[in-house]
């Protein structure tokens, strides 16, 4: 079908196809032809699936019915979806496209460029606008997930002490409510160094941080991942522990105090502390009572202590 101005309908319309009377095409301009190779001389129905209207069938129908607004896919493509406009011309009509919604999902798929849009077209101006907004939305998120790592880094150095890694008086008050609202029985175990002060005295402070991480270190060892271990301050350790009997915790606390008490070397010097213990078992309904119980519990430990030091004492709660 012969049709005037052919290069300016190319420049203006570069996504254009001229249909004769049967809706075969006939023409292209150059960016449909590089979203459908060959299109000359195929029906417009072969090379796209109508969605809107309804009811078109073939391609002269489509002719004969003269539709305005158009809503295609390329059958090569399906997620592509394409807006159109058909016009009637002598011998055929026009059918203009545009990408919509679909354009930078086109702009993948067919690596266009900018002079496969016609000059006037936004289109170059929204794929700015959506790769900056892109690029302002990645750089929000990662402002907030170091603004989240850096909350929780937070909250975890105001829970923990920085000597040990264990929990600080602020974490085991946090442990203890969660568990007051969470109630399960639970084994209390109150600890001090013995000679912890000596250390410090003698080989200083330094030594006696040394002292107090491997201390941490062999409380680690005889717990479990989940039971729960704070120092308090100084040389004093609060201990939770989960699942325990009263047999399987003497045992315990008997090989942790083993451990502790034996010489250890530091700087060159050996040094030798201890610990006692007061301890006792918490059934999950007396959690509300925590702190009278700490307390009945603090007193066994001054008890170990007053008895030699190096031995664990249990409570007696009513």
């Amino acid at each position: 079908m012969p049709f005037q101005f052919p290069e300016l309908l190319d420049q203006l319309c570069p996504l254009h196809a001229i249909l004769d009377v049967q809706g075969v095409v006939t023409g292209a301009g150059p960016t449909c032809r590089k979203i459908l190779p060959d299109p000359i001389g195929q029906s417009v129905t072969d090379l796209f699936e109508m969605r809107r209207p309804t009811g078109i069938t073939d391609a002269s129908g489509l002719i004969r019915a003269g539709a305005g607004r158009l809503l295609l896919s390329p059958k090569r493509h399906p997620q592509i979806r394409l807006k159109g406009a058909l016009f009637p011309v002598p011998q055929g009509a026009v059918l203009n496209l545009s990408f919509g919604l679909s354009m930078q999902d086109a702009v993948a798929t067919y690596n266009l460029t900018q002079r496969d849009f016609p000059p006037t077209d936004l289109a170059v101006e929204l794929l700015y606008l959506i790769e900056a907004n892109a690029l302002a939305m990645k750089a929000a998120t990662d402002v907030t997930r170091r603004l989240q790592s850096a909350r929780q880094r937070a909250e975890s150095d105001s829970h923990t002490d920085a000597l040990t890694g264990l929990l600080n008086r602020r974490g085991l008050e946090n442990a203890v409510t969660k568990l007051r609202r969470h109630p399960c029985d639970v084994a209390l175990v109150l600890m001090d160094l013995d000679r912890f002060k000596a250390v410090n005295d003698g080989l200083g402070h330094s030594a006696g941080d040394q002292v107090l991480r491997l201390v941490a270190d062999l409380l680690r060892k005889h717990t479990r991942p989940d039971d729960i271990l704070a120092r308090c301050g100084g040389d004093e350790f609060t201990l939770l522990l989960h699942n325990v009997t009263d047999v399987d915790l003497g045992k315990r606390l008997d090989g942790l105090i083993a451990e502790i008490g034996t010489p250890i070397e530091i700087e060159g010097k050996t040094c030798g502390i201890g610990a006692s213990a007061g301890w006792v078992l918490i059934p999950a309904q007396d959690l509300r009572n925590y702190d009278n119980i700490a307390e009945i519990t603090d007193n066994a430990l001054y008890e170990a202590k007053a008895r030699g030091r190096g031995c664990h004492i249990r409570a007696r709660i009513a």
